[in-house]
């Protein structure tokens, strides 16, 4: 099923019997960049654009978004380590039968960077918050209508497909967990951490491994590490026990 970008589209096309449209917002897209060969490549006339789907364990049933979209550099720091995108279209919504609507509404989705110098240039999002909201006819008018928004924070995916991770990279990575696991209060069940995630490389290893050992592990937002930061404590995820 393909993504369809035209706002208006979402509340004029008719809805199918059976199925509900999902309307996808988007905000700017932050994002870590790797660069390896930054003498004669760089993030300026790259062309990037963002694939969208739902998360890894969806039903089979769910539909499958082969539609990539362009963006726009926004800001890029002097060092070229870090950019922000902007989303053009601001948002896509899709059609899906109304028995899956549940699961894609409570998922989180995945989102990717890809640009045309991807054998150099690679891109890891950091911060993509957005909105879910679900349309629906309305029963009398036909109307279509919000039936509700659902604001959510992207979290990055666990583990990179196409990136290599060295075993002393994984070892480093399981090290900083076990540290910061003897961090977590027990009363709370979570706490506060400092992660060296080289400029986010390793970050989706750090996610992933935590999972196996049985913690889930988050990057803060800008607002709370400054926040921290003013209270003298240097941190950038927080980590918590699973719950059983």
């Amino acid at each position: 099923m393909e993504l369809n970008p035209v706002l208006e589209d979402a509340f004029t096309i008719p809805i199918k019997d059976g199925y509900a449209r999902l309307l996808l917002k988007l905000q700017f897209i932050q994002c870590q960049i790797e660069n390896s060969a930054p003498d004669f490549i760089n993030v300026e006339e790259d062309e990037v654009s963002l694939s969208i789907s739902p998360a890894p364990g969806i039903k089979k049933s769910a539909p499958t978004f082969k539609r990539a979209f362009p963006v726009d550099l926004d800001v890029c720091d002097p060092s070229g380590n870090k950019a922000t995108f902007k989303f053009n279209q601001e948002s896509v919504w899709f059609d899906i039968e109304i028995n899956l609507v549940k699961e894609i509404w409570f998922s989180d989705f995945t989102f990717n960077l890809e640009g045309k110098n991807n054998r150099y240039l690679t891109y890891y999002i950091s911060s993509l918050n957005h909105q879910i909201e679900w349309l629906q006819p309305e029963l009398k008018t036909g109307q279509i209508q919000s039936m509700g928004v659902y604001s959510k924070k992207f979290k990055p995916y666990k583990v990179f497909i196409k990136e290599n991770f060295s075993t002393k990279e994984v070892l480093r990575c399981a090290d900083m967990i076990g540290r910061s696991a003897k961090k977590i209060d027990l009363r709370t069940g979570g706490a506060y951490v400092k992660f060296n995630t080289d400029g986010g490389r390793l970050e989706p290893l750090i996610i992933g491994i935590s999972e196996k050992l049985g913690y889930i592990v988050e990057p803060l937002d800008k607002d709370t590490i400054l926040a921290m930061e003013d209270d003298g404590k240097n941190v950038s995820h927080a980590i918590y026990l699973q719950k059983l």
